[in-house]
């Protein structure tokens, strides 16, 4: 169940979509800090998942979060993963991903590394 959820909810992160409610969100985190194993699952999904997008998909977004395009998928899982783990990216960073005109701006600096 827990595994399920981790990799449905790291890859609604990723895709902007908010479709976690605050609970699944704060059981994530800490289902993801409890278990080094669940954690190396869900960022292999990850990385699998960013591989997956066009060229031009990859070379936009490593331009975005200033990583070289070659290392894009594994840069930026880990990055998501980092924040997400740690409380940097809060519930509410995440809910704000699914409107265009909310600020994003602290995922973004996290995202290029900062």
């Amino acid at each position: 169940m827990i595994r399920k959820l981790a990799l449905l909810g790291l890859s609604a992160i990723v895709a902007g979509c908010t479709t976690m409610s605050q609970g699944e969100y704060k059981n994530l985190q800490t289902a993801l800090n409890g278990s080094p194993a669940l954690k190396r699952e869900v960022l292999v999904s990850c990385i699998k998942d960013e591989n997956a997008r066009s060229a031009k998909e990859k070379a936009e977004m490593a331009a975005l979060f200033n990583i070289e395009p070659k290392n894009y998928a594994s840069t930026f899982c880990k990055r998501m993963f980092n924040g997400l783990t740690s409380g940097r990216i809060t519930y509410q960073d995440y809910v704000n991903l699914d409107s265009p005109t909310a600020d994003s701006s602290k995922v973004i600096r996290i995202l290029q590394g900062r």
